[in-house]
């Protein structure tokens, strides 16, 4: 009896404690929710309280869903999403096949150097920011039109091939040679090879390159308002900020959760393909 009452009580405890801690991951969640739904006053929420003093509002978002510059940077963000995914599958994977089928002059240091680029970050990579921008501006000098949209996709699939080669390169090990024989015997060239026998039977892996080129190219606003493109990451800059410099708090989190949600609902369907992905590469390595 003193025995079932003690691992009661241990469960009660353990389920009390893992309530706390649920609620403390998502109290910042649940904060901006209320923060985004109570009515732009300039008010930021310090206190759940407030709420019941300025009530509940969809305010925001109809605002932002009435701003035809809201559309405008919607497409922007998700053209140039749309791109950075097609340019990463297209050279990531002819490029991870290689590393992984082939043996070349200079392949085991290339890869480190993929692996060393991609860990890169800090001030490191600040620098690495600066250089892009001094580069792009002597090419406009040039007369090369670089103050573009369609600059970015290019610029956010470079980013993310050394990661991603590497990635997928590990993934590709684990396939067998004899889907890749077979194909060649039957007459295949070896783009079909790639893109017909070893990226349909890649399914995991082509959904990692899909979610992080997605999720890089729509989070990403320092080289987008670098080149002064208006992404969505953008105006809610400028939104929030106002256009005489008053601070906008609720509108500001309207935006941050339209702008999350699509890199939110992406990974929650993904989140069965990336775990495979990681346990067939893990299990190869």
């Amino acid at each position: 009896m003193g025995f079932s009452l003690s691992r009661l009580t241990l469960r009660i405890l353990a389920t009390a404690l893992g309530f706390t801690i649920l609620f403390v991951m998502l109290y910042p969640i649940i904060f901006i929710i209320l923060q985004s739904l109570i009515p732009e006053r300039g008010v930021i929420l310090t206190d759940l309280a407030q709420v019941f003093n300025y009530g509940l509002t969809l305010e925001n978002y109809m605002k932002a869903f009435q701003d035809p510059t809201f559309y405008r940077a919607f497409i922007n963000s998700t053209t140039m999403s749309i791109l950075s995914i097609i340019i990463s599958v297209v050279v990531i994977t002819p490029a991870a096949y290689a590393f992984s089928r082939f043996k070349f002059f200079g392949r085991d240091t290339l890869l480190y150097v993929y692996l060393i680029l991609s860990q890169v970050g800090g001030g490191f990579g600040i620098i690495a920011v600066i250089a892009l921008f001094m580069f792009l501006v002597i090419l406009n000098s040039w007369g090369i039109p670089i103050f573009s949209m369609w600059v970015l996709p290019f610029i956010y699939a470079s980013g993310a091939i050394p990661f991603q080669t590497w990635l997928i390169k590990t993934y590709f090990d684990s396939l067998p040679k004899e889907l890749d024989e077979a194909a060649f015997i039957d007459g295949a060239s070896w783009s079909q090879i790639v893109f017909k026998i070893i990226l349909p039977a890649s399914r995991s892996a082509m959904i990692i390159i899909t979610l992080f080129a997605f999720m890089g190219a729509w989070s990403e606003f320092f080289v987008a308002n670098l080149l002064r493109v208006q992404t969505l990451g953008a105006y809610m800059f400028q939104t929030a900020i106002g256009q005489r410099g008053e601070q906008a708090p609720s509108t500001f989190a309207a935006l941050a959760l339209i702008y999350a949600l699509p890199v939110i609902v992406v990974y929650v369907f993904a989140q069965r393909y990336i775990g495979e992905a990681y346990r067939m590469s893990a299990v190869k390595g």
